[in-house]
C-alpha cells in the first residue's frame, strides 16, 4: 500500500513541463456578475428590479476551462483547438486563454458563430453570496461542414506533435457544436490510428458515443455493464459524486474513495479539473489508481472555490 508520504513524493517526481496536450472541443465563456442587492433600485421605464452589477470577471468555459486547469498545473505546451465566434465574449475568451499563454494557433475564429457563454449572476445579500439562475448563449443550428474540416484539419496537423488529446462535448444539442456526429467519427478514427496517443472523451450527453479512446462519464450517464464492456478496449472512468469513482480496465476495477470536504462548495468545474489533472497524470507516467487519486483531489479542492470554475496548481494538490 501507498503511504501519504508516498503519494506526495510520487506527485513531486511527475514532469508536467515537457507535454504536450491538446484540447478539442467547445470553447465557451464563464461570465460571472457579482450584483449587490443593497444597490438595487427600481426601473424608471418599467417598476422591475434594476439589479446593479458591480464586479464582472470572466473565465475560459468547458473545453476553455480544462486548458486553464492544464495551465494552472504546468503542463509544458497547451493547445486549444475548436473555434469561438467573431464578437465580444470571443475576444474576451482568447484574452483568457493568451494570459494562461494557451497555444491558440488552431483555435477558430468563426464569423458565422456565436461564442458559446454561460452568465452566472451571484447575489451579494447580507453579507452572503448565493448563485442566481444561469443564462446561457449559444448556436441552436447545426454546425457548418466547413468550419468541421477547418477544425480537424488543425487537428490532424497537431496530432503528431502531442502526448495526449482531451476531447470535450458540451452543447446538449446534438452537431450544433463543434464535436459534430461526422467530427465523432473523425476522433475515433484518430485514436484507433495513434495508439501511442492518450486519448481521452467526456460529453454531457453523448459520452458513449466516443470510441476507442479513455471515456469519463458520472453514474448516470454509463451504466456499470457498459463500463464492463467497454473497459475491455480502453480505460473508463466513471464518477460517484461525493463516493469518489471507479476506473474500468480490462478485467481491474480501481475503487477510488470520495474526499470530505466541509463548508459551502460549488461544484462548477470539478469535472474538467479532474479530467486536467487525470490526463496529466497519466501522461507522466502515473497508473490509473494515481491518476484517478491525483484528479479526485484537484476535484475536491475545486468545490471550495466559489464563485469561479476553480484554480488548483500541482502544488496545491501535493
Amino acid at each position: 500500500m501507498v503511504t501519504f508520504r508516498g503519494e506526495i513524493l510520487r506527485m513531486r517526481e511527475m514532469d508536467f513541463s515537457k507535454l504536450k496536450i491538446a484540447v478539442f472541443g467547445d470553447y465557451c465563456l464563464d461570465e460571472y456578475l457579482w450584483v449587490d442587492a443593497a444597490l438595487n433600485e427600481p426601473s424608471l421605464e418599467t417598476g422591475l428590479v434594476a439589479y446593479q452589477c458591480t464586479k464582472r470577471e470572466v473565465f475560459s468555459g468547458a473545453a476553455g476551462t480544462i486548458a486553464k486547469n492544464l495551465s494552472n498545473l504546468g503542463i509544458g505546451t497547451v493547445y486549444a483547438v475548436g473555434y469561438v465566434g467573431d464578437d465580444g465574449r470571443g475576444h474576451d475568451l482568447c484574452n483568457t486563454l493568451d494570459k494562461l499563454n494557451i497555444n491558440r494557433e488552431y483555435l477558430i475564429t468563426a464569423k458565422n458563430r456565436l461564442t458559446p457563454t454561460y452568465t452566472k449572476p451571484w447575489l451579494i445579500e447580507d453579507g452572503k453570496a448565493r448563485e442566481l439562475s444561469r443564462i446561457d448563449t449559444k448556436n441552436w443550428t447545426p454546425t457548418p461542414s466547413t468550419l468541421e474540416e477547418a477544425a480537424l484539419q488543425n487537428l490532424r496537423g497537431l496530432v503528431k506533435e502531442i502526448d495526449a488529446l482531451i476531447i470535450l462535448d458540451q452543447m446538449t444539442e446534438e452537431n450544433c457544436g463543434i464535436v459534430t456526429e461526422r467530427v465523432r467519427r473523425e476522433l475515433a478514427h484518430i485514436a484507433r490510428f495513434n495508439p501511442n496517443l492518450l486519448v481521452y472523451g467526456d460529453s454531457r450527453c453523448r459520452t458513449l458515443l466516443f470510441e476507442d479512446m479513455i471515456i469519463k462519464g458520472n453514474e448516470f450517464e454509463i451504466p456499470i455493464e457498459i463500463c464492463e464492456e467497454r473497459a475491455k478496449i480502453k480505460p473508463v472512468i466513471r464518477t460517484l459524486g461525493e463516493k469518489g469513482l471507479m476506473i474500468y480496465s480490462g478485467d481491474e476495477k480501481i475503487s477510488i474513495p470520495g474526499i470530505q470536504v466541509s463548508g459551502q462548495i460549488d461544484v462548477c468545474g470539478a469535472g474538467d479539473m479532474f479530467t486536467a489533472a487525470f490526463v496529466s497524470a497519466l501522461c507522466a507516467g502515473a497508473s490509473l489508481e494515481e491518476s484517478g487519486k491525483l484528479g479526485n483531489k484537484a476535484a475536491a479542492i475545486c468545490v471550495t472555490q466559489l464563485g469561479t470554475s476553480g484554480y488548483v496548481t500541482a502544488e496545491d494538490i501535493i
